[in-house]
Formats: structure tokens, C-alpha cells, sequence
């Protein structure tokens, strides 16, 4: 879809609205839904130019539709040689790298918009505006690499280091060569990519800029490297936190705290869900004045006709989300064999799409037959919440790194207690803050994250105590009517526009 009027928001989001159903793309229709006085485009950027369909259909007051894929099928370079100064370019891209300089940003984005001659003696007047190859495959770039290869990671294996270059480095020319779609502000739902052409486009257009982070991209991303086996350490650093060297795992990492460190330098508001996130972002030079915390809410009205199911074969377990590894879906599959050893009957729903990840679907799937858990564990793939919270005894979250999970608060409002890690403000949901006045008491039990036995204690507990399972899924209720609720969230996300746009 296409409209060439200038909306009064766009919207940044990467991996995730309108092609990825559930978490933060909910809350993104919910948010634009909520707000009908207000105009909207989306730029959403994905991996690959690869076609995706959506997951929703776009409310009335989206305007526009613009997908920038990260990395698309590679062209050759132009005829004629760009005359790019790879000099200026190789050391604004060490800066930005190394220090997240919002200045080497600036000449980056200069760069990639200013028209240059080519190498064609015979029109030597003309000048063209560089591409992407002209960027990332020209002569000039290949120099560009030498100069970051030999400053950023001397010790790293070059291969290693090309290969890295070429896709951090190459989204991030996508990103300040694709179309900007005008506005009158730019809202990223994340640093990252979203925070880097949120920022470039506010700074092209003189739009305002805010960005509203539900997790820390950057400790996301920092265990997604981690955790990730196609990257090889060659640069042994033993257990000293000293070592200056650099290996291509680190580079990633701090390409994504440079894209941070950019997006919060020239952002003119930065929301999060919950306090504790704003340490994060500080500690990446986020201004404190900038700084606000606008809490995630939900409809209760909508549940208030939900009964749960009466005579139920089975006690229902349910763990509402995405089959991906930063689920941590194998933790509730190994909690589910010890619940099962205490509750034999017991039946564990995993509800949520299972596409975006097959490789850790089929994984998950496996492990299922190996602990023979096939007449206990099902995969329901996605189902409306209404449908599927009635039947629940207890909601699981296994999450190894979440913000302020929209689940948990409508398995509050359905008054199910929950089990979940210790990640975001889960503690905050279910237990409630410290300075709670009245004191609440628990909606549920919170854990360690990737502890099968503890996800499994909790959950024998509840099971096995209706008047506690009662008594926490009120306490639950009570918190969500309290502190999160969709009308005060919305209020909340109307005044951040109308002081931004106005």
C-alpha cells in the first residue's frame, strides 16, 4: 500500500509488525488502534527482501506500508567506479563502531545521500547518488574494510571479519540509502536498525524522534551472540576482562551498543515499560531528561465474561508465545516431564506461531518424543487468548530475556496465576513493587531463568493447592486494575504524540 501524505507518526519496527504475530506486534495494533486521531505509516524492516504475508489487517488510519529488507540479492556495481572519499568513509565507520559517534553518523548519512561522479571520462560532469553496491562492493569499500579490519580487530580472523563487515555494515547502508517515508515524527519500537533510520529519517526531514523499547535490544542481541555456534573464537582471552583484543563476536556486540548509543543521543523522548530498563539505557548515554517509563496495559472489560472451564479432564498448564530460542521453550518442555511425575495427568499447551524459527521447532518437537511427553505437551500454534485462557490452570513463561510481557497481565485479568524466570518486570507483575500500597500479595511464583526443576516446583505447587491458586490469580486481578491498564496506557502514549507533534 502506498500514500504519499505525510502521517503524523511513523513507525520503526524491525523483525516483528505486521509480519510476525503476537508480543511486541500486538501491542504495536493496539497502540495504533488506540490512537484514532492520529495518522500512521510503518516501516518495517526485515531480514531479507524475501515476501512475507501480514499477520494483521492495517487499521484505517495507517496510511502507509513500507518494507526495507536488511539484505537483498547483491547487484553488481554500476558501470563507472563511484568516487567515494573511502578515506572519510573508513574512519566515520570506525567511529561510529567503536564509539557510537552520533557525528560519524552524520557523515555517514551525508555519504550515502550526497551525489558523487563516476568513473565515466566522458560525461564528467555528472554526479550520481551512491547505492548499495556503490557502498559495499566498490573498490572504495573494499578499502573501506582493510581500514576497519586493521583498526577494529587486527587479531581477528579476516574471513571471519569480512563476513561480519558485510552484514553489519551492509544493513546499515539499507538503512541510510532506502526511502523515507515524511512524517511528522519518527517512533522506533527499538534501537537497533529501527533506531538507526528512525534517526536518520528525523534528522533528513527535521522530524522529532522518540523511541520506546519493551526489551534492551542491545542485552538481546549481546545473548543472541552469545548463544550463537556459527560464530568462532579465534582470540583467546582466557577469563581476564582486560583483554583489549577483538574477535568478530565482540564487533557484532558493539556495532549494536553503537547503534544505541546513536539512536539515544538523538531521540527527543525514550520510553520503556518498567524503571529498572532505564539503568540499560543510561549506561548507553541516554539523557535523563529524555528518559520516561509508560507501563503496558490491557482492556479488563474484555475479560470480565471469561469463566473458567468446570470439570475439566486434566489440569491445563498453558505457556502463551513465540517457539524461539529466547522463549527458552525446551525449559518448559523439561519442567513438564517433572510436573508430569507429580501430576501425572497433567497437560502442557504451548501456544504461539511456530514458523519463525522451524530449526527450533523441529528441536523442541524432538525433545518431546525423546522424554515421551507426546500425550502431555501440545503445540497449538497460534489461537485467539480468549479462547484458550478459560481452560488454564496455571500460565508458564520460560522467557530468557523479556520486558513487560503483555501475557502475564491477561492471565491476571482472567485471574490465572503465573509461573515465569526472573526476567524484566515479571518479579514487578506477580509479586508487585516493593513500595505496593496495600501490599497485593503474590499473583504466582518467579524463578531463576533456565531452571527446569524451579519452572516445575512452582508449578506442582499451584496445581496442587486450589485455595492458593485462587488466591494468587486474584491478587493478580487486583495489580493489573490497578497499574495496567490499557486507558492509562493509551493516555500516556496520546500526550508523548501530541507533545511531539503538536
Amino acid at each position: 500500500m502506498t500514500d504519499i501524505r505525510s502521517a503524523d507518526v511513523c513507525l520503526v519496527v524491525e523483525g516483528c509488525y505486521p509480519f510476525v504475530a503476537g508480543g511486541v506486534s500486538s501491542w504495536l495494533d493496539w497502540l495504533i488502534r488506540e490512537q484514532k486521531t492520529k495518522s500512521f505509516s510503518v516501516l518495517a524492516i526485515t531480514a531479507d527482501d524475501t515476501v512475507r504475508d501480514l499477520k494483521y489487517d492495517l487499521p484505517e488510519n495507517v496510511l502507509d506500508l513500507q518494507v526495507l529488507p536488511l539484505s537483498t540479492t547483491q547487484k553488481p556495481p554500476r558501470l563507472g567506479g563511484p568516487k567515494i572519499d573511502a578515506s572519510m568513509f573508513g574512519n566515520a565507520l570506525v567511529r561510529l563502531w567503536e564509539n557510537g559517534d552520533a557525528d560519524a553518523f552524520d557523515t555517514l548519512c551525508d555519504l550515502a545521500t550526497t551525489p558523487v561522479r563516476r568513473g565515466f571520462p566522458s560525461v564528467p560532469g555528472r554526479t550520481f547518488r551512491p547505492d548499495h553496491a556503490d557502498l559495499i562492493s566498490s573498490r572504495p569499500a573494499w578499502e573501506v574494510i582493510e581500514t576497519c579490519a586493521t583498526q577494529l580487530a587486527p587479531e581477528a580472523a579476516f574471513s571471519d571479519f569480512f563476513w561480519a563487515w558485510r552484514t553489519l555494515v551492509g544493513g546499515m547502508i539499507s538503512v541510510l540509502t532506502s526511502p523515507v517515508p515524511p512524517a511528522r515524527m519518527y517512533h522506533a519500537i527499538s534501537t537497533g536498525y529501527a533506531g538507526l533510520f528512525a534517526a536518520r529519517a528525523a534528522r533528513e526531514t527535521g522530524g522529532r524522534l522518540a523511541i520506546t523499547e519493551h526489551g534492551i535490544y542491545t542485552n538481546e542481541r549481546r545473548i543472541d551472540m552469545i548463544m550463537a555456534d556459527w560464530l568462532k573464537d579465534h582470540v583467546q582471552k582466557g577469563f581476564t576482562l582486560k583483554d583489549p583484543r577483538r574477535d568478530t563476536r565482540d564487533l557484532w556486540i558493539a556495532m549494536f551498543e553503537s547503534f544505541a548509543k546513536i539512536a539515544y543521543v538523538k531521540a527527543d523522548r525514550i520510553t520503556t515499560l518498567y524503571s529498572a530498563n532505564q539503568g540499560f539505557q543510561r549506561a548507553l548515554g541516554a539523557a535523563e531528561n529524555r528518559l520516561s517509563v509508560i507501563p503496558n496495559g490491557i482492556a479488563l472489560e474484555r475479560f470480565d465474561e471469561l469463566k473458567p472451564l468446570s470439570n475439566k479432564p486434566r489440569p491445563v498448564v498453558g505457556l502463551i508465545g513465540r517457539v524461539v530460542p529466547i522463549k527458552d521453550i525446551e525449559a518448559c518442555i523439561r519442567a513438564a516431564a517433572l510436573i508430569r511425575e507429580s501430576v501425572p495427568d497433567v497437560e502442557v499447551l504451548v501456544i504461539g506461531p511456530t514458523d519463525e524459527d522451524p530449526e527450533y521447532y523441529d528441536a523442541c518437537r524432538k525433545r518431546v518424543s525423546e522424554l515421551n511427553l507426546d500425550t502431555t505437551v501440545r503445540f497449538m500454534g497460534r489461537m485467539d487468548i480468549f479462547e484458550i485462557l478459560t481452560s488454564l490452570d496455571v500460565l508458564l513463561l520460560t522467557s530468557i530475556s523479556e520486558a513487560q510481557p503483555l501475557v502475564l497481565l491477561e492471565a491476571g485479568a482472567a485471574r490465572i496465576p503465573c509461573v515465569a524466570t526472573d526476567v524484566g518486570s515479571c518479579r514487578d507483575i506477580i509479586e508487585g513493587p516493593e513500595n505496593e500500597t496495600p501490599a497485593l500479595g503474590r499473583g504466582g511464583f518467579v524463578v531463576p531463568p533456565m531452571d527446569p526443576d524451579a519452572l516445575a516446583a512452582a508449578v506442582i505447587r499451584l496445581l496442587s493447592d486450589d485455595a492458593l491458586r485462587v488466591e494468587c490469580g486474584e491478587a493478580l486481578r487486583t495489580r493489573v486494575e490497578q497499574s495496567f491498564t490499557s486507558k492509562s496506557s493509551s493516555a500516556a502514549y496520546a500526550a508523548l504524540y501530541e507533545d511531539l507533534v503538536a
